[in-house]
């Protein structure tokens, strides 16, 4: 049987304002970072998978246990917590009780043997500005690494590039990737390793790739992103689509 995913996150709307003297005009277009991953996707044969955007997160996400059990794998990318935690009835006019608790209904899912990916970016973990806000939250006692505290920004800029310290070769999820094939990183969001998680892969003392047994299921923390700028040039990497494909097939316990 295939893999069921479900990715939510990887898109945004972006508004810039342009000024030639006392002229001005603001420019908005979409950008469909998931593209990328959604490609990937489509190639293995063993996986299938939903997108939700960004933009429609609230509204679409599954909230209860009985929706999130249609899959094996959650993945949240630049998906930040607000969108997970709020439902649609934050709008006027209010709706009262707002809906069910998705945090929760993803805690329990896992715990009874789903799994969960929290892929980097500017709106993940700490996030921007303290913006991704999963610190503190149900999501983050899921996680085999502790977020900064609220409000910390945890974004960590390399800008003269990195490549991953594989500190596991022997776990499946990195086995059969040439990691003698030059690739550069360019950031990552810092968090702190659990002292009940593996430890797969490290750049300067910091998580890269992390994984943990969370009650029957399985959770994995990639704290670079999949798509640039973070992601550099690897995905030009012969394997970095089998990587990203491990990464799913062992948080299913398929790997």
């Amino acid at each position: 049987m295939s893999i069921k995913v479900l990715y939510c996150g990887d898109t945004q709307v972006n508004m810039t304002t342009h000024a030639k003297g006392i002229d001005t005009w603001t420019f908005t277009y979409y950008s469909d970072s998931a593209k990328f991953l959604r490609d990937t996707l489509d190639e293995a044969e063993d996986i299938e998978y939903t997108h939700i955007p960004n933009e429609k997160v609230i509204a679409e996400c599954p909230s209860t246990l009985e929706e999130l059990n249609k899959y094996d794998v959650v993945i949240l990318s630049d998906c930040g917590y607000n969108n997970v935690v709020l439902q649609p009835g934050n709008v006027q006019p209010f709706r009262i009780p707002m809906g069910p608790n998705r945090p929760k209904a993803i805690y329990e899912y896992v715990q009874q043997g789903g799994g969960l990916i929290m892929v980097g970016g500017w709106l993940s973990y700490s996030g921007m500005q303290g913006k991704g806000m999963y610190s503190g939250t149900l999501i983050e006692e899921l996680l085999p690494v502790k977020c900064m505290p609220r409000g910390a920004d945890d974004r960590i800029e390399v800008t003269e590039g990195y490549m991953f310290k594989i500190e596991d070769p022997e776990h499946p999820i990195v086995q059969g990737i040439d990691w003698n094939q030059h690739y550069t990183l360019l950031g990552y969001n810092k968090t702190y390793l659990r002292e009940d998680a593996h430890l797969i892969a490290s750049y300067d003392g910091d998580p890269q790739i992390a994984v943990r047994q969370v009650g029957e299921g399985r959770s994995l923390a990639y704290l670079t992103d999949i798509t640039p700028h973070w992601a550099g040039d690897f995905q030009k990497h012969p394997d970095y689509k089998r990587l990203l494909c491990n990464l799913i097939r062992w948080t299913a316990g398929k790997l």
